[in-house]
């Protein structure tokens, strides 16, 4: 096996695999749901015969992860109290190389590049008997200086990982930023004495949000590795682990089989590309309904006619999707298609067959706008499933996407835009897999202002929506949006409301805007009106 990627901005270190893996682990349990004060109408998916489109919409911290049973080499220091342990493993991971493993490296990265994206993951052993600890911190050293990210981050992370038998299939789900750490001196220093208390494993994910950047640091086999500093107090003993130890894996399901290598060029800095899915145009759709009697086929026809031709349409499935070209089939339209499975039927791997085979038949020529689960955010609240599992079953499903090789998949994450909102007490990023998962931002955003007799300004709904998606440099959509009609009007007042929503969305170059024309139990979101239907046709 070559000792390098052409790809890999940073070459060098990478080894043979060992067959050994080890499986992504449910996180900790869920918080109690969380009561919000108000949301809009929809609710997606009722169900109908197993695989039958349903033509609707709606819209840990870092554990002391063992006991202390641990046996390593504790320098400690002979003065001061203090304690430095060097990393008990090391190693990462590649998503562009999803099977390979990189234990034995001499180094270890945190890259962000259009055609290389790393994580790195770090452990450390505190034995027993160490004195109560009073202060931590990780310390990692730069291998090189080129091209490093501003900051890099510091991510909790469960054990289910072994140095030596850990790839981008079967990686952990990366918790959240701990510390940060700016890249400008050699060596690096992250807080994490609010983390480690006691003796026990701990272990650690090192991610960085700059584009185009890489943070390429020392192994523990190259020496200067990472290491653990603590400032203990001489003759108090620590406290227990103050985290219950991670589940052990069952094993029961196999990881994805690796995928072809992808053939892309090494990755260089180079400024952002002008062009993004879409082609720079933002396209009109619909979320499409049956009328009784009719074939998935005819209601695309019926709409077609309707609205002068739809450009995208956003479809629902209860399941597994049907076997391409769909139903119905769009032609060369560029689709919007959700999905839904339990997220720990995807970390068992219950999907993995079927979604690869999905995924590796998906059209070539045009893009494909594909969503796991959308609007995760009640389920969650109800305790349906946990945020983590969530994110680690898109992180799984992604990988699956990736052994296609087609471009022309986009990973599409759909959240409600209230869960913007200060008033619904969420922070959006719980449901977000990160940017090296999720490829674009899709959001689900009704007039609220209907309560109060009025149709919100364009800024009021979507100001929010864009600002967050231009944060983390993701092109978006609307996926669903929608009005009832409000107080007397008779449409000409939706008519204008439309005109005002997609000229914003369209300068603020969305993707798509895909108007929910259904009829739902909270009410008639449909545009039977002659002003409504004729501003939905003037956008079409």
């Amino acid at each position: 096996m070559r000792d390098r990627d052409p790809r890999d901005p940073f070459p060098g270190g990478h080894h043979r695999p060992d067959p050994r893996r080890s499986q992504p682990v449910p996180p900790v349990p869920p918080a109690p749901p969380r009561r919000r004060d108000r949301r809009r109408g929809p609710r997606p998916f009722p169900l109908t015969a197993a695989g039958t489109l349903v033509a609707v919409g709606a819209s840990a911290a870092a554990i002391a992860l063992t006991g202390p049973e641990t046996s390593h080499d504790a320098r400690t220091a002979s003065a001061g109290g203090g304690t430095v342990l060097p990393a008990a493993a090391d190693t990462y991971v590649v998503r562009e190389l999803p099977g390979k493993e990189f234990g034995d490296a001499k180094k270890i990265t945190a890259s962000v590049w259009p055609e290389w994206h790393t994580e790195a993951y770090i452990a450390f052993d505190v034995p027993r008997g160490t004195p109560k600890i009073t202060k931590a911190r990780v310390e990692v050293t730069f291998e090189r200086p080129h091209n490093r990210p501003q900051r890099i981050e510091l991510r909790t992370l469960p054990a289910s990982w072994t140095e030596n038998g850990t790839s981008w299939s079967n990686r952990p789900s990366a918790g959240p930023v701990v510390a940060t750490a700016a890249s400008g001196s050699d060596r690096v220093s992250f807080d994490v004495g609010q983390v480690v208390t006691g003796p026990g494993r701990y272990a650690f994910a090192i991610t960085n949000q700059d584009l185009r950047s890489g943070a390429s640091l020392h192994s523990r086999e190259a020496g200067d590795g990472p290491r653990l500093v603590l400032k203990t107090r001489r003759g108090v003993p620590a406290p227990s682990p103050s985290g219950a130890p991670s589940p052990t894996p069952s094993g029961d399901a196999a990881p994805p089989a690796p995928g072809p290598e992808p053939t892309w060029q090494a990755p260089r800095p180079t400024k952002a590309p002008d062009t993004s899915p879409g082609g720079g145009r933002t396209l009109c759709g619909l979320s499409l309904e049956l009328q009784p009697g009719e074939t998935f086929q005819k209601a695309l026809g019926r709409l077609d006619a309707r609205y002068g031709g739809l450009e995208t349409v956003r479809l629902f499935y209860p399941g597994v999707p049907p076997a391409w070209p769909g139903n119905p089939d769009l032609g060369d339209r560029p689709p919007i298609i959700s999905f839904k499975f339990a997220p720990k039927d995807v970390l068992t791997g219950k999907y993995d067959k079927a979604m690869t085979q999905w995924f590796a038949t998906a059209p070539r020529d045009r893009d494909v706008y594909w969503v796991y689960y959308h609007e995760p955010e009640d389920n969650i609240a109800k305790g349906e499933f946990t945020a983590a599992d969530y994110r680690a079953a898109w992180r799984r499903l992604r990988s699956l996407a990736d052994k296609a090789g087609n471009p022309r998949l986009h990973a599409t994450l759909v959240l409600m835009s209230w869960s913007l909102d200060p008033l619904s007490k969420r922070d959006w990023r719980d449901y977000y897999p990160g940017r090296d998962v999720v490829q674009v931002l899709g959001w689900d955003a009704y007039n609220l202002g209907w309560k109060k007799g009025r149709y919100d300004a364009p800024a009021t709904m979507y100001d929010r929506v864009i600002a967050v998606s231009k944060g983390e440099n993701l092109p978006f959509g609307i996926a669903e949006t929608g009005s009832y009609l409000v107080g007397d009007d008779t449409g000409a007042e939706r008519a204008a409301w439309l005109h005002a929503t997609n000229a914003y969305l369209k300068k603020h170059h969305a993707l798509w805007v895909a108007y929910f024309d259904l009829d739902w139990p909270t009410g008639d979101f449909r545009l039977l009106d002659a002003h409504s239907r004729k501003a939905w046709q003037e956008f079409c």
